[in-house]
């Protein structure tokens, strides 16, 4: 790909007490073993070994070769070794780093402009993803600390900020929908929806690599911008390790954008379907002499209706921080955040008929209110130390606080309906207020060491993590009305009673503790083999309070549940094994647990249920192509769990108001998930960045006889592919995709009256039929500081659910075709 001058930047951090000429910063010295070789392969190992980037013209190395560079050396004098005879220097520019040959380069490919013109190639293992433009990354952070995505013994997928441009993704929920192996439904009580794989629920996400937090109604973490995040990651399978209780689904890991050591600032303009705007301002760059404090302020506001009547959305997003090397070792970052969301919402979806077919309702149809008003209001402050020790070790310490606080009032039509005569819908309402908090914390060690002449590592660590609410919610009835008048019979707001309606609910305390220490260590048993073995010892607490209130404010009923699970152990233990230096294959196994206490078994008042318990397998083979451009992977998991709540026939079910509603269960469901899963990131040819990735699962509840979780496709594609032309016509990249799935089915029981002040259950059984949705993308490079870049979305107008919900609601249609044109500029 053809760069104009030579502003890329690399991170290149020196040894402790030695100072690089551009930026001040140390770092350890560290024992390299890089053997005599051809110079392009010298370089990679170099920078797969030091997480550094190298950018420099092919023709330069070709036919060069290296006499390595061996022993306990700072990295710049490392990469002088590797460099040594080839005639070749590094050039240096504030934090720009690139290979050049001294005579020539002022010579080769001038451009127009008279600037310098290289075609470069980036190699080496940095985990942040801004500049890279590429599709992949050679390093995650999906743990504690850096690992190569070919040395990670697990499923894991990364969607970098190339990839989130390229798609005009703003929200996480966007970009989970283009990973491999997730599925996103909308959900009613989920800000940003739900995530599923393999079959089970993704419920937990990191920031930083700090403690969990959890993804949730209206929560602090899930349903922001993407504006503050360099990129999104995603673990599928059990992270018990990390996570400890949990689904088996996996883990979410976010990653803060940082401040750069040199200035930048860039901002967007975006038009699109549905009076969609947006504007992005982000400047970056040192705010002292040097570099030893760096910040960066980012902010964004859209505003967009959706492609549903009745709806329509403003956002604001502010993110700061700061970083500042306090000594040669110690960096300190602070920051904070805040997003603001005021929405006229429609959230419950589709009623269908009684016997399970759709309503033929046009795609525009929103069964809401105008009325109905949603304000979301979330904030956070932040914060890192890291210190590195002189042997190498490093110690990092993080921490958040999130808060957030809602109000809203909510009208929509819900039901069952007739076939024959179109009875059965109502307008139904609530009030709803809520404020909570989200606390994060951790602090581990990490760090490499010798014994039996081999290196070995390992981290160390403990974390605490919580998230309280108080929660009241106020329902209210509205009047029945027939399929064939739903536009005649609105229900205007000036009809609906005031708060508190007949009767409310107060949800507090209500909230989730959790703490605990783990361990991981990655042994060298032999040059190409590796062991790593760890656990996590951790305490899990829920409180779960519920009372429901008279509109005098008397005391109708009132529930309350509080249990710990404590001492609870999750190992996890894999062996990987280098067949190459670019392919690596891995087995591995991670213990899975997931408290059910708010589950009670008969007979009544109920006692809480045991956990469920499980583990997943994983063996695969990971590939780390073209120097390290190209990420491949194969994987074969097989999940079970025991334990499982299952409804229990035997007992009636009536709620006990000492113990809570959740009686009767029984612990007879054992779940069985099992499959493939392929994935290919990165460059494959000049100019093509691609990303393809394909999963078969299968799963049961063989307890319950029937598919554990509906919603996870058996076979499900994701493919986006990004070319840009070459020669004269290189000013421009097309892109295209396609997001493909079989069949999903979901089956339970509606209730609804019988008129004598009963109930009647009515068993439904709902179907998706197979379905592809194609994306595609052109982007103009004005000059090589702007560009503008047009998105179609569902460009064949596919018409499909993207949530199959129940007879009553919940049944939600996908977005039909749509566009984006943005403009981006870097100053």
């Amino acid at each position: 790909m053809m760069t104009s001058g030579l502003a890329i930047a690399a991170s290149l951090y020196m040894p402790a007490h030695a100072q690089t000429p551009t930026s001040g910063r140390t770092a350890r010295a560290a024992a390299f073993a890089i053997p005599a070789q051809p110079l392009s392969s010298a370089l990679v190992q170099f920078a797969n070994a030091t997480g550094i980037q190298l950018f420099y013209d092919a023709n330069l190395v070709r036919g060069k070769s290296s006499g390595g560079a061996q022993g306990a050396l700072s990295r710049s004098d490392a990469l002088n070794r590797i460099l040594a005879g080839t005639g070749l220097v590094t050039r240096i520019n504030g934090n720009t780093v690139t290979i050049v040959d001294p005579v020539a380069a002022g010579a080769v490919g001038s451009a127009v402009d008279g600037s310098t013109a290289l075609e470069t190639i980036t190699v080496g293992g940095s985990a942040t993803t801004e500049g890279s433009n590429s599709y992949t990354t050679s390093e995650s952070t999906i743990g504690k600390t850096s690992e190569s995505l070919r040395e990670t013994p697990q499923s894991v997928t990364v969607i970098t900020s190339r990839q989130i441009q390229d798609r005009g993704i703003t929200t996480l929920a966007e970009a989970l929908d283009t990973a491999t192996g997730v599925t996103v439904t909308p959900d009613q009580y989920y800000g940003s929806g739900r995530f599923f794989s393999r079959g089970f629920e993704i419920n937990n996400i990191r920031v930083d690599g700090g403690a969990v937090g959890v993804t949730s109604a209206f929560d602090t973490i899930s349903a922001v911008d993407l504006v503050k995040y360099d990129r999104v990651e995603v673990l599928r399978g059990a992270d018990g390790l990390y996570s400890g209780n949990g689904e088996a689904g996996g883990v979410i890991s976010l990653a803060r954008k940082r401040p750069l050591d040199t200035f930048q600032a860039s901002g967007e303009l975006s038009a699109g379907s549905w009076n969609t705007v947006k504007s992005v301002f982000d400047v970056t760059g040192p705010l002292t002499q040097g570099d030893g404090l760096r910040g960066r302020f980012v902010g964004a506001f859209d505003r967009t209706d959706a492609f549903y009547d009745i709806s329509d959305s403003r956002n604001l997003a502010l993110y700061g921080v700061l970083e500042a090397d306090v000594t040669d070792n110690t960096s300190v970052m602070l920051g904070g955040s805040y997003d603001k969301k005021d929405s006229t919402p429609w959230t419950v979806g589709l009623p269908r008929y009684a016997d399970g077919s759709a309503i033929d309702f046009p795609i525009s149809t929103s069964l809401g209110t105008d009325w109905s008003y949603l304000h979301h209001e979330n904030w956070e402050v932040f914060g890192e130390v890291k210190h590195v020790f002189d042997n190498g070790w490093t110690w990092t310490t993080t921490g958040s606080y999130a808060g957030h606080k809602y109000d809203a009032k909510y009208g929509f039509v819900t039901g069952v309906v007739d076939p024959v005569t179109k009875d059965g819908l109502s307008y139904n309402g609530s009030y709803n207020w809520g404020d909570g908090y989200q606390v994060q914390l951790d602090t581990h060690v990490d760090g490499a060491f010798e014994a039996f002449g081999r290196e070995h590592e390992i981290v160390v660590g403990l974390d605490y993590s919580k998230h309280s609410s108080n929660v009241r919610r106020g329902e209210f009835a509205g009047p029945a009305v027939n399929l064939d008048d739903l536009k005649s019979s609105y229900w205007s707001d000036s009809d609906t009673p005031a708060f508190p309606s007949d009767y409310y609910f107060n949800f507090y305390p209500y909230g989730e503790e959790h703490y605990g220490a783990y361990a991981r260590g990655r042994f060298e048993i032999a040059d190409p083999l590796h062991v790593i073995v760890g656990a996590r010892y951790g305490n899990y607490g829920m409180t779960f309070h519920r009372a429901s209130y008279n509109r005098d404010g008397s005391v109708n009923w009132t529930e309350a549940l509080d249990y710990n699970d404590n001492g609870v152990l999750t190992p996890f233990g894999a062996v990987t094994y280098d067949i190459t230096d670019q392919w690596t294959a891995y087995a591995s196994y991670a213990d899975i647990y997931k408290s059910q206490a708010h589950y009670l078994r008969g007979p009544e008042p109920g006692t809480p249920l045991e956990p469920v318990t499980g583990r997943t397998y994983e063996v695969g083979l990971k590939g780390e192509l073209l120097n390290s451009g190209l990420n491949t992977g194969i994987a074969l998991y097989h999940t079970t769990r025991n334990g499982e709540a299952v409804y229990d026939p035997t007992f009636t079910g009536a709620y006990n108001p000492d113990n809570g509603s959740s009686c009767c269960y029984t612990a007879s469901g054992d779940v069985v998930s099992r499959g493939i899963d392929l994935e290919m990131s990165g460059e494959v040819v000049d100019g093509l960045q691609l990303f393809a990735g394909y999963t078969l699962n299968i799963n049961e509840n063989k307890g319950a006889d029937t598919f554990y979780g509906a919603i996870t496709p058996k076979h499900l594609v994701k493919l986006w592919a990004a070319y840009n032309l070459p020669g004269e016509y290189s000013a421009w990249t097309l892109g295209a995709g396609v997001r493909a799935q079989s069949r999903t089915t979901v089956k339970g029981t509606e209730y609804v009256s019988d008129g004598a002040g009963g109930s009647i259950g009515i068993p439904y059984t709902l179907s998706q039929g197979a379905y592809a949705v194609a994306d595609v993308s052109l982007r103009y490079d004005v000059n090589a500081t702007t560009s503008v870049t047009l998105n179609v979305n569902n460009l064949f107008n596919e018409k499909y659910f993207s949530q199959l919900g129940s007879l009553a609601k919940n049944n939600v249609y996908g977005e039909p075709r749509n566009f984006l044109l943005t403009l981006r500029s870097t100053f």
